[in-house]
């Protein structure tokens, strides 16, 4: 199996339109910021399956789903 980390919203965002995504991890930094919006925007309906989740003391989230796509 071979990896690649793909970062930001419109790299993402193509990867999971092409279905070119096994798994995705996100990191969830407690801030309110008021207005959300979606993650990605613009992306088809994924279905994700929780595969493991990490906290630290100071308040981060870590969490690593496996995509799931639709044929």
């Amino acid at each position: 199996m071979r990896k690649l980390y793909v970062d930001g919203g419109e790299l993402v965002r193509s990867f999971i339109n092409a279905g070119l995504l096994s798994e995705i991890t996100i990191t969830v930094i407690p801030k309110l910021i008021g207005e959300g919006r979606s993650l990605f925007g613009g992306t088809r309906d994924v279905e994700m399956v929780l595969e493991e989740c990490m906290h630290w003391e100071f308040g981060f989230v870590q969490s690593r789903y496996r995509m799931v796509y639709d044929p």
